[in-house]
């Protein structure tokens, strides 16, 4: 969802899990989640009061950063899903960023190791 793009800050900056395609796509999937800072969406119990594109569904290939990182540390902040309590979740956290580089860049050299063998 968006609410999770903007948590990975896939709203603002490519990675090796979502390049500058990918991050256009969620721009154009989420336009009010991420114009708005992180601190003004995070920690919505009352789903009213979320941005109005906050549960739109992102495109495949951010989906995909995102599920893999969370597959492999589903315990980071920034994997969750609604309702969550209070506002201490870090979005766009260094930690979320970080591991979804180190899951992809894992994927990447194993692709290429299937590729030489």
């Amino acid at each position: 969802t968006c609410e999770q793009a903007k948590g990975f800050g896939l709203c603002n900056s490519a990675n090796a899990a979502c390049d500058e395609e990918c991050v256009g796509e969620v721009k154009m999937a989420c336009p009010v989640t991420c114009s708005l800072p992180a601190e003004a969406t995070s920690g919505h119990l009352d789903l009213d009061a979320a941005p109005s594109d906050y549960g739109v569904h992102l495109p495949p290939a951010a989906t995909a950063a995102i599920c893999s990182t969370c597959a492999a540390h589903p315990d980071l902040s920034c994997c969750h899903n609604h309702p969550h309590e209070g506002n201490g979740r870090a979005l766009a956290s260094e930690s979320c960023t970080e591991a979804m580089n180190v899951v992809w860049m894992n994927l990447m050299q194993a692709l290429q190791r299937r590729r030489i063998a």
